[in-house]
């Protein structure tokens, strides 16, 4: 880039010397006399010595910008050098590297937030897994960058939006065939394939059912599907210890569960198919 410089100068010093060289200087000297002859070279000499002088200094000028351009370079390189300890990277591909890391999750989280809430739901593990990403960019030096800043700031605002909208559960409507109960739509395999779920029908339900036992042809009842985040739907054989045992690897500690359920739980060795009972965190 130097070199490219340094050589445009040259050239319009040269071109400034062709410039300034007069073509009287070559008119024809038929008619002169030696004296007016000797009067013209003269001239001419002086001309050409101007011109040399007014190379030089093109090319002084030309040396002196070319050498101020190098100066910049040579801090721009040192600033970013700078730049790039401070955010730990070796090279500029490490904060291209984190760039793109950004752009790509702001891409999955805007598929996210397009989707419906029903199909949200079902990327729920995907989402959390985006999240979890987002928090590890989060501690990342390079988030300081202006330009990194705001893309991280866009990508926290997404994730926020998305948490808000995520369903503590999917809702499937079902329409009641003749015949139905609610035993059987629970033993549906497209359904939940268990008998012994019935009572989370029912509960979804409350509205419209008034009898577990009394449903008719053509309503359209609202299955639920899933749970919130630090809830368990409790299934056939589970315990409180069963459960401690599955969430926090140490079935001793099923007591945290009963105090966090005491409103539905009224004895620690009775809990039913179909609850679903809150699990504090760990």
């Amino acid at each position: 880039m130097k070199n490219r410089k340094h050589i445009g100068f040259s050239l319009v010093c040269t071109a400034l010397a062709v410039a300034l060289v007069p073509l009287a200087a070559f008119a024809q000297s038929d008619g002169m006399t030696y004296e007016e002859y000797e009067m013209q070279l003269a001239s001419v000499q002086q001309e050409i010595q101007e011109i040399k002088q007014k190379t030089q200094e093109c090319k002084d000028a030309g040396d002196k910008v070319a050498q101020q351009i190098a100066d910049v370079d040579a801090r721009i390189a040192s600033t970013m050098q700078e730049i790039l300890d401070l955010v730990g990277c070796p090279d500029q591909a490490c904060i291209d590297a984190y760039m793109a890391a950004l752009d790509r999750v702001e891409g999955q989280l805007r598929a996210l937030m397009n989707l419906p809430d029903a199909d949200l739901f079902d990327q729920r593990d995907h989402f959390d897994s985006i999240s979890e990403e987002v928090e590890g960019l989060k501690q990342n030096k390079i988030r300081h960058l202006p330009k990194a800043s705001m893309k991280l700031k866009s990508i926290v605002q997404l994730v926020e939006r998305i948490a808000a909208r995520m369903p503590a559960k999917k809702i499937k409507d079902y329409t009641v065939l003749r015949n139905d109960n609610l035993w059987n739509i629970a033993k549906s395999e497209d359904i939940y394939d268990n008998a012994y779920l019935w009572p989370r029908i029912y509960l979804e339900n409350r509205d419209k059912i008034r009898h577990p036992d009394l449903i008719y042809p053509d309503w359209v009842l609202q299955i639920p599907f899933g749970v919130d985040r630090g809830q368990h739907l409790v299934l056939q054989g589970h315990t409180l210890t069963s459960i401690a045992g599955m969430i926090y690897n140490d079935p001793t500690r099923w007591h945290r569960i009963y105090r966090a359920n005491k409103s539905q739980i009224r004895d620690p060795n009775l809990i039913f198919p179909a609850q679903v009972i809150d699990v504090p965190e760990d």
